[in-house]
């Protein structure tokens, strides 16, 4: 059976993301060595929180936001040393908020060229701004924000060039950005913890692939109802 339009999409985000645990793994015992000189360089996450004081959250809010507006710099480290420092709850908290801006900021960014970028005589240009279902829209941003493999900043600036609205754009981001802020901040806690190390990275691990399975499996079973 050939796979309809809808389900396609959805299945590629599925295989990306078993991809990017496969690659995960198959890389551990290089990450894994890192990670924990890391944890060890760290020292007390107390210590760091104290010593941050108030800023310390607003600082890494700002830092993931310009991670996500600035390609070359990485978001997933700022995650995890908030997840480290703040805990799981205190950190997610922390790197969904500084994802969620730095994506406003670049969406806001592209939305401001659209308009001279539909105007130009050039197919790529008009392929990208052509009019849309605003539903398969959201669900795609929502679907990128579950695989660490698309760059996140990378996903903002398109769907700035789009016809995706803001509000739908912001729902679809900060419902999508919410479980892998977690997650980053569960392996981040759980690296600074040597005793639930392990834990966390198998829960990090499980959401990054469980949610894109369950995205897949409302879009079938919303594509064969259609039939």
């Amino acid at each position: 059976m050939i796979a309809s339009d809808h389900t396609r999409p959805v299945a590629l985000l599925l295989a990306l993301a078993a991809g990017s645990l496969l690659l995960a793994l198959l890389c551990a015992p290089v990450w894994w060595p890192v990670a924990a000189d890391w944890a060890t360089l760290l020292g007390s996450t107390d210590r760091l929180a104290a010593a941050a004081g108030r800023a310390g959250p607003v600082l890494l809010v700002v830092l993931m936001a310009l991670a996500v507006v600035a390609s070359p710099i990485p978001s997933g480290p700022i995650a995890m040393a908030a997840g480290a420092v703040y805990g799981v709850t205190g950190g997610g908290a922390v790197s969904i908020a500084g994802a969620f801006l730095g994506a406003m900021i670049a969406f806001a960014i592209a939305r401001r060229f659209r308009s001279a970028l539909a105007g130009r005589d050039n197919r790529i240009a008009a392929w990208i701004c052509r009019p849309r279902s605003p539903t398969m829209l959201m669900l795609a941003v929502f679907g990128a924000r579950l695989v660490p493999l698309i760059s996140f900043d990378a996903v903002s600036y398109a769907a700035g060039l789009t016809t995706l609205s803001t509000w739908r754009f912001a729902l679809a981001t900060l419902l999508g950005v919410a479980p892998m802020g977690f997650a980053f901040a569960a392996m981040g806690a759980g690296v600074a913890d040597g005793e639930h190390r392990t834990l966390a990275i198998i829960v990090a691990s499980a959401v990054t692939v469980a949610l894109p399975a369950a995205v897949w499996g409302v879009q079938r079973a919303r594509g064969r109802a259609r039939r």
